[in-house]
């Protein structure tokens, strides 16, 4: 994902668009390019298109995409932003034509565009098209801030709560989880992840229906909401799995917090005696200086160690941080 929260060069309306419906939407192509030409970050289509989901940070961007000679289509430093513009680019290899909008930014350029499966004679129209698009999209979205002041609260809200639980969606989740570390590391603070897996869920999903293991998912993220504090973040990473962030917890009290949560999953009825809730669960506490996904990757081992046992336990990864 490209940052743009940093941008004073760009409205918030326009940040928020971007950043919710644009970059994600497998059509358009986005790359953001600094003033010497070189690639600052790019959207996955870009990257899958032209590199094979390689990173292309750092590349120059003519080695994808060109536009007759040189970067003059780069503003010069120092000038006044100007509007948005419409430009053609053609690909070296193939000869593919794209149609991008140049966004001006402090130091570059941000292109939003697409390829242009047409004639020449019609990219012009093809220009116009895309720059309503994004006008539309602006408007659309400002029309909605002003119809509800509390809107763009609601939207973020929204966009980082997974909609079946009202859990963090994973996306958010992890973002929590990389500002956490970096706090955790600058303020000598502990931190713990738990991984959660409903054991068995796909029989669940056999005999009740799919409402019924909506309905079990439901009852287990609202346990998970009363045993953590205002500090802590539970999420749904996605189908029956499950994580808890645990701020300022070492290793040995987020265990007993994964025991606690295991008892009670072991005590809900959400049909019948015939079915029991139960979990797999794994714990980890952050290394110092240790990104997200090693933390993850241990705590993901630990839950995967308690499946091969027999699920319906918890294990923790003994690797302590160093001192």
């Amino acid at each position: 994902m490209i940052d743009l929260s940093e941008r004073p060069d760009l409205s918030a309306d326009l940040i928020w668009a971007l950043q919710s419906y644009v970059f994600d939407s497998g059509r358009l192509l986005v790359v953001a390019v600094g003033r010497d030409g070189l690639i600052d970050e790019a959207n996955l289509l870009f990257r899958s298109r032209f590199a094979g989901f390689g990173s292309v940070r750092g590349e120059p961007l003519v080695n994808f995409l060109t536009m007759g000679e040189g970067t003059d289509w780069l503003p010069e430093p120092g000038l006044k932003q100007r509007r948005p513009t419409a430009q053609v680019f053609k690909a070296p290899v193939g000869g593919d034509i794209y149609l991008f909008h140049v966004y001006p930014l402090g130091d570059g350029v941000l292109l939003i565009g697409e390829l242009v499966d047409v004639a020449e004679s019609d990219v012009v129209e093809r220009m116009g098209n895309l720059a309503m698009e994004m006008s539309r999209l602006v408007r659309d979205l400002r029309k909605t801030n002003r119809d509800l002041a509390h809107a763009n609260e609601t939207n973020q809200l929204l966009a980082r709560m997974d909609p079946l639980t009202g859990l963090a969606n994973r996306r958010f989740f992890m973002q929590r989880l990389l500002s956490s570390l970096k706090d955790a590391l600058t303020n000598q603070a502990t931190l713990s992840v738990l991984m959660v897996d409903l054991d068995h869920f796909k029989t669940v999903n056999d005999r009740y229906g799919h409402a019924g293991g909506d309905a079990v998912l439901v009852m287990v993220s609202q346990l998970m909401k009363e045993l953590v504090r205002e500090v802590d973040l539970p999420g749904r990473l996605g189908g029956e799995e499950f994580a808890l962030l645990i701020w300022n917890t070492d290793c040995r009290v987020a265990t007993d917090v994964a025991e606690r949560l295991l008892s009670r999953l072991r005590s809900l009825r959400p049909f019948d005696d015939a079915y029991r809730v139960t979990a797999s669960i794994g714990v980890a506490q952050a290394q110092p200086g240790e990104d997200a996904d090693a933390l993850l990757i241990r705590a993901d081992a630990m839950l995967y160690e308690a499946k091969t046992h027999g699920r319906n336990q918890v294990r923790t990864d003994p690797l302590q941080p160093s001192v």
